[in-house]
């Protein structure tokens, strides 16, 4: 599967033991989780008082997704169809690979040299502007943070807010670099004018651009339409300005109706940004007509498959209803500990923990579905309820089966299993673990370094009880 080449997910560890120490990573990261977490709040408060009519939402939400993916088949012959009638045309993608030459040779075909692009996770996963470059292609990200990841020479961090993980410095240094300029001194009250320096530049290149890349919110079935939710306005500035426009999205992301479509809408900016709606909502249809203002003259779409075909009818299929708001990682204590880098591929947080072993094998990222307190609080904020936990639960199961868990860890819970079945022999050997942990404390109540598992303490300290099991404590009490 060609997901798997460039994936770094197999070194979850260790990029997250590197995360976790990045001082200024970390600032950053409890900065904006706020952020997210309010806005989401007060966008949901917002549709009702009593929360009934947010639940019904999110019911009729999944039940289109789920309408959906019961006919995937039918669906996407209709979309296929009514977007040829409508003057685009229509590509098949198996993988990123194929993704990339079907870009490749459009452009060769209408002389390219220049591509914008609108925010596409699916072009990360196909690693696009690789391929583009290597073609003699130039992209241009026009994303306000996928512009400032692009300089950096990095991925994006998170699925909405790809520069999340940098500093007002961090930024103010790739732009005086880039844009020729000495280094300023900045501060948040610079922030419109640095987005407006960024503007001024990318406006050039939306001018220059022979073709406009994109991906697609949405793909409604009825019209052959692509639905584009952005809130910069690069979104239309990509897709109307060139002569040739690329949409590139997963096969999944079809929905029926424009009626459904507003109806999903109605969760997807609350969930994402706390938005009530999106400053842009673009529905895309076709080429451009005579009379027309704006509009490309080619319109492709590049319906790609890369692994999620396999999910259907397979126990992880409630994954395919994911659309992309990001919430679940806003929630999550891991990924705000970490930032989405040390995930290691396209997706982080919550749904790359499944998405991730899902697309490049679970052989590639053994680490991520561990990535997890099993709180829920993922689970819980979905607004089309995918069971996030319960799958990262069936993937470490599937790991079980398969026999790719170390050996140490299997033989320690076969271990625990033959302990904890005989009674009698559970309580003798916890009383002396009780004492042996008493003891290594020292008489100061915490384990400074526990030799066993010495990552336990390798960051914090280890409290311990006063050397009693419960079962001590509890017969003690009695006895009083």
């Amino acid at each position: 599967m060609s997901a798997a080449k460039h994936s770094q997910a197999m070194h979850f560890q260790a990029r997250a033991g590197k995360e976790v120490r990045n001082a200024v990573l970390q600032r950053a990261l409890q900065k904006a989780k706020p952020l997210f977490v309010g806005k989401r709040a007060k966008g949901i408060a917002a549709l009702s008082e009593d929360k009934l009519e947010f639940e019904a939402l999110r019911t009729a939400c999944e039940d289109i997704r789920n309408r959906v993916l019961t006919d995937l088949d039918v669906w996407l012959a209709i979309f296929e169809e009514r977007a040829r009638a409508s003057g685009a045309e229509v590509l098949w993608a198996r993988d990123g690979d194929e993704i990339c030459r079907h870009v490749v040779d459009v452009a060769r075909q209408h002389g390219v040299t220049k591509a914008t692009k609108s925010k596409s996770m699916l072009s990360e996963e196909a690693r696009l502007n690789e391929a583009l470059a290597a073609a003699g292609i130039r992209p241009v990200e026009t994303d306000l943070g996928e512009y400032i990841v692009q300089l950096a020479g990095e991925t994006p961090s998170h699925i909405i807010a790809p520069a999340v993980h940098k500093t007002i410095g961090d930024v103010e240094a790739l732009f005086a670099k880039e844009h020729g300029r000495p280094v300023e001194t900045r501060t948040s009250a610079d922030i419109p004018a640095m987005a407006r320096e960024a503007r001024e530049v990318l406006r050039q290149h939306f001018l220059s651009a022979e073709m406009g890349i994109s991906g697609a919110n949405f793909l409604i079935a009825e019209t052959g339409t692509a639905a584009l939710v952005t809130n910069e306005g690069n979104g239309r500035m990509v897709t109307t300005l060139p002569k040739v426009h690329v949409v590139i999205t997963g096969i999944e992301k079809i929905v029926p109706t424009l009626e459904d479509f507003a109806t999903l809408m109605r969760l997807l900016p609350r969930s994402a940004t706390g938005q009530s709606i999106s400053n842009y909502v673009s529905l895309l249809t076709g080429t451009k007509q005579p009379g027309d203002s704006d509009g490309p003259e080619k319109t492709v779409f590049i319906l790609v498959d890369n692994g999620r075909a396999n999910l259907l009818g397979s126990a992880y299929q409630d994954m395919l209803r994911c659309i992309r708001c990001g919430a679940c990682m806003n929630h999550c204590p891991v990924y705000f500990s970490l930032g989405g880098h040390a995930y290691g591929w396209v997706y982080p947080g919550p749904m790359g923990s499944v998405l991730t072993p899902l697309y490049t094998g679970i052989e590639n990222a053994l680490d991520l579905p561990h990535a997890s307190t099993g709180c829920n609080q993922c689970g819980s904020v979905c607004p089309v309820r995918i069971p996030l936990p319960k799958l990262m639960h069936r993937l470490r199961e599937e790991q079980v089966e398969r026999g790719l868990r170390p050996w140490s860890e299997s033989f320690g819970l076969k271990a625990w299993a033959l302990v904890a079945g005989k009674p009698a022999l559970y309580r003798w050997v916890m009383r002396r673990a009780a004492r042996y942990l008493n003891w290594l404390a020292d008489g100061s109540g915490s384990i400074r370094i526990f030799g066993l598992a010495p990552g336990w303490t390798a960051g914090r300290d280890l409290p311990v009880s006063s050397g009693k099991t419960f079962h001590e404590l509890y017969a003690a009490r009695k006895r009083a």
